[in-house]
Order: C-alpha cells, then sequence, then structure tokens
C-alpha cells in the first residue's frame, strides 16, 4: 500500500517529503524483518498514513482511527490507575496473530500484526525499534516548535470540535 497523499495530516503534523520517505522505508524494513502481515502507520488523531504487510484485505482507514482510540484509551486507563509512563506500546496475543501498538513519537501510532510463529520478544525489539526511528524522523528541526498537544490528542481541541458538532446535530 502506498503512503496517503498529504503535507499536514489532521493531526497538527506537517509532513515534509523527505520524512514522508523516510518513514516509508522504516515501515518497509519493519514488515520485511517482522514478516508482518501488517504493519499500519496512523496519526494520534487517526488519520492514516501508510501500510505495508501481506494483508491487502483491511480497511485501513478504519483501522488507523480504531489504533488511535485504542491508544488514547490505554493512556487514560494508565493515567487513572497512576501507572505513568514514558512510553506506551500495547500487546494482544491471538490465536493466529500477536498485535502490537506502539507510540512513535507525539503524533504517531504504529501497530504491527503477525502471526505467532514469529517470536514476541523479536517483533517487540523491531517494534521499539521503528517508533524510536519513527520519533527522531518526525521531531521538529530546532527553533520549530512542535504541534499543540491538543491539537494531537483525542480528548483536546479535536474532541471538543467533535463534541460541538454532535451537539449541532441535535440542535438543527
Amino acid at each position: 500500500m502506498e503512503m496517503a497523499e498529504h503535507g499536514d495530516v489532521g493531526s497538527g503534523l506537517t509532513l515534509t517529503p523527505l520524512q514522508e520517505k523516510a518513514l516509508e522505508a522504516v515501515l518497509v524494513q519493519l514488515a520485511a524483518k517482522s514478516s508482518a502481515a501488517l504493519a499500519l502507520l496512523s496519526t494520534r488523531t487517526g488519520h492514516y498514513i501508510s501500510s505495508r504487510g501481506t494483508r491487502r484485505d483491511v480497511d485501513t482507514a478504519a483501522l488507523a482511527s480504531l489504533v488511535a482510540a485504542d491508544l488514547a484509551a490505554s493512556q487514560q486507563i494508565t493515567d487513572l490507575v497512576d501507572a505513568a509512563e514514558t512510553r506506551t506500546m500495547i500487546l494482544r496475543e491471538g490465536e493466529r496473530f500477536t498485535m502490537l501498538i506502539a507510540e512513535a513519537g507525539p503524533s504517531l501510532v504504529l501497530l504491527v500484526v503477525a502471526t505467532r510463529e514469529v517470536p514476541l520478544g523479536w517483533i517487540r525489539m523491531l517494534v521499539q525499534g521503528a517508533s524510536q526511528r519513527m520519533a527522531e524522523i518526525t521531531r521538529p528541526a530546532p527553533g520549530r516548535p512542535m504541534p499543540a498537544p491538543a491539537a494531537m490528542i483525542p480528548g483536546g481541541e479535536f474532541a471538543d470540535l467533535v463534541g460541538r458538532a454532535i451537539d449541532d446535530l441535535w440542535t438543527e
């Protein structure tokens, strides 16, 4: 699958063509090394960026939204139980697949789905390395500010806009 066409991916994050190529290279390498059925990159607000892997039957736009929501929900649970983390990685193991969701810096979310035949430690190590490289690729240049956190994390300005839009549906 190809990289989505965008400059501003809707999360306050603007990617240059060079950053897009670098992110794509990391995703391609991750999918190859992990034998991933699916490696998907999205923004924290659920906008699809790119995916690789052997599975082609997935609605990547819907999956990107669900992955971002899953990460946001897990972070809220972490906050509620006072288990502060510097880096989040979510693991799900099924009968046939292992799924990892990881933060890739403050703006991106990475999902990797691999068969259970791939050792968990190996896939975890690959996902950690890839997410760190992606975070470095999207780190703003010195003197260039980070996007406002409210623009990147559901529950901020984005959630307020959605809430108002839903309220408007009922008042019309």
